[in-house]
């Protein structure tokens, strides 16, 4: 007993901290958002106020999500920002305003899936609950969908019913910017992008292979025609969700990576120098393109810093701080100077 009561003030202080992060993230999401539409406040009247709050509750469910798995504040930020604020996320923007509401409700609906299979015994009772919960976002966006498309609710045309996926869209995975030009790209920061790849490597050795599973029923969904009314495009939210939820996975797995994991930071030194590459060539066919440099730039920066977390790793040298501050300071900056340029091209 005696050594058992020092240790209630810090477990206090920690389920404290542990409470008050949502609020600290909810505080963070808002301002980000303040910052970014700024410029564009005289043109949010109306139901267009939806769109950054749309954003701020997309990340916000992200979150919550992403703290069944991790257990940094950081990590979990980063895929909130990521989900709610990429580039895919705000293609939304560029259509009726609850449209970006199908975005929102991915995250969310999906809560008490995860949570419930988490604390619940295993089961056929577990299996089908579990099932029938992983069904409520699909359900919910079927729902938005159908029902605004019929005389009851206008009918609103909420996005192009016939809007697959296109090549195009991919290209955003090379040059996040290039959502500048196309208002619907399927892609990712550029730092975020590699941490994406680190989480990768993680996820495939975890053994949650299950949690593909609405995942890449969603990406058949998406290359079908549409069910519901639904735009096939948006079933890409899935995907979306998943690969934000990795890059605070592979944000955090370098954070703490040991000498058995730096071959996978290697990797990730390799892809990143990789991409550079790719966009100072393609900057030399489109000299007009200024986000081949911007990226090209990121990505040689991000190299550098992984450089640094494999010389870390290598040597076993721990110096958390120190991975934090440039891991995430990294990403912070990336998000600072790209962000405003991607909302500013929607309006």
């Amino acid at each position: 007993m005696k050594n058992a009561s020092p240790s209630l003030p810090g477990l206090f202080k920690s389920e404290l901290l542990r409470a008050l992060y949502p609020a600290a993230a909810m505080t963070l999401l808002l301002a980000f958002a303040a910052v970014l539409y700024r410029p564009h406040w005289f043109q949010l009247g109306g139901m267009k106020i939806l769109l950054p709050l749309n954003s701020v509750l997309a990340a916000m469910g992200c979150f919550t999500l992403t703290r069944r798995w991790l257990s940094s504040f950081d990590a979990s930020l980063l895929a909130a920002v990521v989900y709610g604020f990429g580039p895919f996320g705000l293609s939304f923007v560029s259509y009726h305003p609850l449209a970006g509401l199908s975005f929102v409700a991915v995250p969310w609906l999906l809560c008490p899936a995860i949570y419930y299979q988490a604390k619940n015994p295993s089961g056929a009772l577990k299996t089908l609950a579990t099932t029938l919960l992983t069904l409520l976002p699909f359900a919910a966006i079927a729902g938005l969908f159908w029902s605004a498309s019929h005389y009851w609710a206008g009918p609103l045309f909420l996005m192009p019913k016939n809007k697959l996926p296109q090549p195009g869209d991919l290209w955003g995975i090379i040059t996040p910017m290039i959502f500048t030009a196309n208002h619907f790209a399927v892609g990712f920061y550029h730092i975020p992008l590699i941490c994406i790849l680190m989480g990768l490597f993680v996820f495939a050795v975890s053994g949650k292979e299950t949690l593909l599973v609405p995942v890449m029923a969603a990406i058949i969904l998406s290359l079908m025609s549409p069910i519901c009314e639904v735009p096939p495009i948006v079933w890409l939210s899935f995907a979306a969700l998943f690969l934000s939820v990795l890059s605070g996975l592979g944000l955090q797995s370098m954070a703490w990576a040991g000498k058995a994991d730096r071959f996978w930071v290697l990797a990730c030194v390799i892809v990143s120098l990789l991409l550079a590459a790719a966009n100072y060539l393609l900057g030399f066919y489109y000299p007009g393109q200024t986000a081949y440099r911007h990226a090209a730039l990121l990505f040689l920066a991000c190299a550098a810093a992984m450089g640094v977390i494999f010389l870390l790793a290598h040597f076993n040298l721990r110096l958390s701080l120190l991975r934090w501050i440039i891991l995430f300071g990294l990403c912070a900056y990336d998000l600072w100077v790209t962000a405003p340029a991607l909302v500013d091209s929607l309006f």
